[in-house]
């Protein structure tokens, strides 16, 4: 749970004649996270791929870029392929593909770009239209040069101080204007300087020899055409792909998993006659790993297992299916070392309770709940699931703690002010609610829920330094635990005792360091940890206390966002029901539209804020006590298929 999955270090060897065959092998075991061989010696050098490689590339490049123009979501395979099925006549197969849907692809390109140049011409002609000037008088003249364009102001003036001996035509455009000036050649390079300071932009004039109305229209159908055209594509490249998506699909993981096994080679040690793999198994798989190797090659290739000093065991995770979807956030943050705790155990247990302290509002987590089990039917994808699971579990915590508090979308449910009150009156059902309390009212004990949010910051980091001197004493020893990481949690005791001495003196009205018990029983650790620090880490580390003082006191965010939250909520509700009854009809409209609108605004703020300031709390104040990272992610040599099976 807390650790990861215990690994062994393997050399796979055997003579390179069983070099494909053990690549089968191991591949469909999906066991070995192989280690790449880099040390070319004398007797050993990294491999070739197999002669089948670059065909394999080749097939798998042309057949991507086909799959990323028709593909779209991930969606389940209604038929599955068997291998020997689509190795039979693999040339003659994506030869069809490219032809049926390659070859559409490319003419809609071709297209677009006909589309293009004809919207560009579109453009350059409509000002020219206002110019009133013919597109055959405007180039091809021997001695004269024609500059067309938009400039931003009349350089008429400017033009007569080179030259007398131009004509222009300039009219008003949009918030610029358009012109046709006609030069000698001579004094082109100077007036072309000139326009420059109008920011004069050029016009290609098209080589047309009709009206430009005509060749208005003449675009306008030609655009229809090449759209109809488009269209017809399309619509033959879907019928295509709903014929054959999944044929698409298997092929492109077939040859995926041919090309992997093809290139393995490239990671492994060789010789003229030999090979060797060495990579990292879970150590509970290591007989059957070298059970199946060894009987499947009769004998020709070795498993043994290696002990040396070049140990650098990948990370596999070992959480529940609960746990499971928090690896993403893990993971974001870095790879655990293979010596390191995995703390995603503790971030799913303690991100949700997080959320749901913060939002806390039966409303809003059923609406949060509604939307992440409608997405998880949208976005299939394994990230996309992990996230929505994320939320899940977040919506039915913030779900228990909104009957906590008693709030529904702002509205009380229990006590004087419940919303049963406002909306029938004296009625039992609503006297019932009236005489029930919630366990906690934030809005009203505000004291008590910081005093609760400090306790669990406590408690959170105190989980960090206990990892941390775990993880001190495997890779250090006891006595740089004690003095590096047991010094730090003596540090945080210390300080929840003189935060909860302060409350105490605030809520009984005495001065806020007047001396009592608990300021008291914070002095011993409080040495302590000066002593051990100073021998440890030194003296200037001491600066260290404030900053976890405030890494402390950050934890009060699950008070104030949480308060802010509810406190738009009321606003909002106080808001449409101040113009409800006023109004009559139109308040009805209004109070709708601004609930509506208020709790769409909050119930967005109520996802990202809380989510974001959970994490927070978990990369800053958590994970940095005992969190380095820097593994590495166990990937072993294979795959599950989807697609294909194995005949």
């Amino acid at each position: 749970m807390f650790e990861p999955v215990k690994m062994v270090k393997v050399s796979v060897v055997g003579s390179k004649d069983f070099l494909k065959e053990t690549s089968e092998i191991l591949y469909r075991l999906n066991l070995i996270h192989i280690e790449d061989y880099t040390e070319d010696d004398r007797y050993f050098k990294i491999g070739e791929p197999f002669e089948e490689a670059s065909k394999f590339s080749r097939f798998l490049v042309s057949l991507r870029s086909i799959l990323s123009q028709v593909k779209s979501d991930e969606k389940p395979p209604e038929r599955i392929f068997s291998v020997k099925e689509l190795s039979l006549n693999l040339d003659e197969k994506i030869n069809e593909i490219e032809r049926e849907v390659g070859e559409r692809l490319n003419e809609i390109r071709k297209i677009e770009e006909n589309l293009r140049r004809l919207n560009e011409e579109e453009e350059s002609i409509n000002p020219l239209i206002i110019l009133g000037i013919p597109a055959d008088l405007l180039k091809d003249y021997k001695n004269i040069e024609v500059f067309v364009g938009f400039v931003k102001e009349n350089p008429f003036e400017k033009i007569l101080e080179i030259t007398k001996d131009f004509e222009l035509e300039i009219k008003s455009y949009n918030d610029e204007y358009i012109m046709a000036l006609f030069v000698k050649k001579e004094f082109a390079d100077d007036v072309f300087k000139t326009l420059q300071e109008f920011a004069f932009k050029e016009i290609k004039v098209p080589d047309i020899t009709v009206s430009y109305e005509k060749r208005l229209e003449e675009i306008k159908e030609e655009r229809e055409k090449l759209e109809n055209r488009i269209n017809q594509l399309r619509e033959e490249i879907k019928r295509y792909q709903q014929e054959n998506l999944d044929l698409m699909l298997a092929l492109e993981e077939y040859l995926s998993i041919e090309l992997e096994k093809s290139e393995l080679p490239l990671k492994i040690a060789t010789s003229k006659y030999a090979f060797i793999i060495v990579g990292y198994i879970p150590a509970d798989n290591f007989d059957k790993f070298k059970k199946e190797v060894e009987e499947r090659t009769n004998g020709k290739v070795i498993v043994t297992e290696v002990r040396d000093d070049k140990w650098t065991p990948p990370t596999a995770f070992k959480n529940s299916s609960y746990s499971k979807p928090f690896e993403l956030l893990t993971t974001s943050f870095a790879i655990p070392k293979y010596t390191e705790v995995d703390p995603t155990t503790v971030m799913s247990i303690f991100f949700p309770i997080f959320f749901g302290l913060m939002l806390g509002d039966i409303g809003y987590g059923i609406v949060i709940l509604a939307i992440s089990l409608w997405l998880s039917k949208k976005f299939t994808s394994e990230g996309w699931q992990s996230l929505l699971k994320i939320l899940l579990y977040s919506s039915i915590s913030t779900i228990i703690f909104g009957f906590i508090y008693g709030e529904f979308f702002g509205f009380e449910l229990f006590g004087h002010e419940t919303i049963f009150i406002r909306i029938f009156g004296e009625s039992e059902l609503a006297l019932k609610f009236e005489q029930m309390r919630p366990l906690i009212n934030r809005l009203h004990e505000a004291p008590l829920m910081l005093v609760l949010t400090i306790a669990i910051g406590v408690l959170h980091m105190a989980l960090g330094y206990i990892f941390g001197i775990r993880n001190y004493i495997r890779e250090h020893g006891l006595k740089h635990a004690i003095k590096e990481k047991f010094n730090w949690l003596l540090a945080l005791i210390s300080i929840a005792l003189i935060i909860t001495g302060f409350i105490i003196n605030t809520l009984n009205g005495y001065p806020a360091f007047a001396i009592n018990t608990v300021y008291i029983l914070a002095i011993p650790p409080f040495i302590a940890w000066v002593i051990l620090t100073i021998t440890g880490e030194g003296a200037m580390f001491l600066i260290e206390y404030l900053t976890l003082l405030s890494n402390t006191i950050s934890y009060a965010r699950l008070l104030a966002v949480g308060l802010a939250s509810v406190g738009f909520a009321i606003a909002f509700n106080k808001m449409a029901f101040d113009m409800l009854w006023p109004l009559g009809p139109i308040g009805i409209v209004i109070a709708i539209f601004i609930l509506l609108i208020g709790h769409f605004i909050n119930l967005l703020l109520g996802i990202l804020d809380p989510g974001l300031q959970s994490l927070r709390l978990h990369y800053v104040e958590f994970f940095v006590k005992f969190f380095e990272g820097g593994g590495i992610l166990y990937s072993p040599f294979g795959r599950r298929r989807k697609y294909t099976k194995e005949d």
